[in-house]
């Protein structure tokens, strides 16, 4: 914690450095993973009007610095390597060995998506893995800046080893496992993601000023943009008492981040420097913060959207995909509101387009803010990515709501993508239903399984109006398709969402 917390501030030591004519990001190293079928580009800084010249596989090409910065595009290739990139200006010349092309993907969020495979149930599945070098991942040190960023961190590609490994992200490694063994290429991974971060964090200032409704975010970015030297100071005080605290014995926490988590923060420091990377798309696992309130998780709705234009306008793709994990289940005492947060991501799976949710709600019987059962999460992202990316023949999605009917005390529940009907794993009536009348006071509903629909029934209410379904923290659903995926949450009426758990 103390190591990372320093490296926040590395780059001050570093800003504006350039070696003799040219220099290059870490993410352009040894090791690294480019896309397949899309255009290779890569960029540095350099000296002034320097001419720079590259040779790749087959390609060359050259540019000249200007303003500081270059930049050569390569026409695509098709998976393949490793290979070595040259660049030469003047009497410099820098290699890069041991390039392949493959699939890359950027994985981000909060901690759930940050959470280490050793700290996983499966972790020793995943160390007892074969060490597979085609698999490759450049995990970056969490941290935020004030303004956008050229470089990350000093990190580097790593490959797949048992030791390796179990520092990556389990959700994110679990996804690219799959993946590379049923597309049989390369898989590269960009890790950036940091707990208790909001979609605000991650979404670039410019698409706040472009954006209307949003003024507060971006005075309160543009504020830390103003303080940010000042905390800086104050942080490295509060740190060096801490590290002397610790020193002696004394029983002390850190201090808190003293600017990190602010709008656009994290996507100056770690997903603007990336910007100029071809990838397949984006794994997503995110939101816990964004549902301490209700008012924040039904504001989700219109922050995780914006995030991801911010996202493809920076990368240059309209159409850059996105998938992400509908949130788990987490304690019924914790104040965050949960289910109004999976509502606002259900929104964003079905109104902006090339995105993808994988539903998370049914996995483990823990409650706790980080569920360790990540290797079917990541599974499911894979198996998402490989029927709705390439166009695999297979059911990716659970069972959708579609509409219901009234009969008499009876709410009947009809649903799409179900193609073979529906089931519960432990073979008892289905949970999690809850039904209301015209009064909105929702109780326990009784559920049976009438071919491919769910009747619902409750003594407490005679005049059924709407249902809802996982509509709480805490939920322990067994509806399936018969073809194993999950029922999605999901609530029929339109009601207004009082403050959970009001203080």
């Amino acid at each position: 914690m103390i190591r990372v917390r320093i490296a926040w501030f590395v780059p001050l030591l570093f800003a504006g450095a350039l070696q003799a004519n040219f220099s290059l990001p870490h993410v352009l190293s040894d090791g690294m993973v480019l896309q397949r079928d899309k255009p290779v580009r890569i960029w540095g800084k350099g000296k002034e009007g320097a001419e720079i010249k590259a040779w790749l596989n087959g390609q060359d090409g050259k540019t000249t610095v200007q303003k500081g910065r270059w930049s050569i595009s390569f026409d695509p290739y098709q998976a393949g390597g490793p290979y070595e990139l040259t660049i030469q200006s003047g009497e410099k010349t820098q290699i890069i060995k041991d390039i392949l092309i493959g699939e890359v993907w950027i994985a981000g969020g909060q901690s759930n998506m940050q959470w280490s495979l050793s700290g996983s149930i499966h972790q020793r599945d995943a160390f007892m893995m074969r060490d597979n070098s085609r698999i490759r991942v450049f995990k970056q040190t969490r941290h935020s800046s004030a303004t956008p960023q050229f470089d990350t961190l000093p990190a580097k590609w790593m490959p797949s080893t048992s030791d390796n490994r179990k520092h990556w992200s389990a959700v994110a490694y679990w996804f690219a496992a799959d993946l590379q063994k049923r597309l049989g290429v390369p898989v590269g991974l960009l890790i950036n993601c940091d707990g208790r971060t909001r979609a605000q964090h991650w979404t670039p200032l410019e698409t706040f000023r472009k954006t209307k409704g949003f003024e507060s975010n971006l005075q309160e970015a543009l504020t830390a943009k103003r303080t940010f030297e000042s905390r800086r100071i104050k942080y490295e005080q509060e740190l060096a008492t801490f590290i002397n605290k610790r020193k002696s014995g004394e029983k002390t926490g850190p201090p808190p981040s003293y600017y990190g988590r602010v709008p656009s923060g994290y996507y100056n420091a770690m997903i603007h420097p990336l910007k100029k990377i071809s990838s397949r798309g984006v794994i997503w696992y995110q939101g816990e913060h964004n549902a301490l309130t209700t008012r924040e998780a039904i504001a989700y709705r219109k922050f995780f959207p914006l995030m991801i234009k911010g996202w493809r306008d920076a990368f240059g793709d309209p159409n850059l995909p996105f998938l992400f994990v509908q949130l788990p289940r987490m304690s019924e005492n914790n104040p965050r509101d949960l289910a109004a947060l999976r509502e606002s991501q259900l929104h964003a799976d079905r109104n902006v387009a090339h995105t993808g949710m994988v539903v998370s709600v049914d996995v483990g019987k823990e409650v706790g803010l980080h569920p360790q059962l990540k290797k079917p999460i990541g599974l499911r992202l894979a198996k998402l990515a490989r029927g709705q990316i390439h166009g695999e023949k297979m059911p990716i999605v659970g069972p959708r709501f579609k509409e219901f009917s009234v009969e008499k005390t009876e709410l009947t529940l009809r649903f799409d993508h179900l193609p073979s009907g529906l089931k519960t794993e432990d073979g008892n009536p289905p949970t999690e239903f809850t039904l209301c009348g015209p009064d909105k006071k929702f109780h326990p509903a009784q559920a049976k399984i009438m071919e491919n629909s769910i009747v619902l029934s409750s003594k407490e209410v005679t005049e059924p109006v709407a249902a809802r379904y996982c509509w709480r923290n805490e939920c322990f659903p067994n509806l399936f398709s018969k073809n194993g995926l999950p029922v999605e949450p999901f609530r029929t009426d339109a009601f207004e969402l009082p403050e959970k758990n009001p203080q």
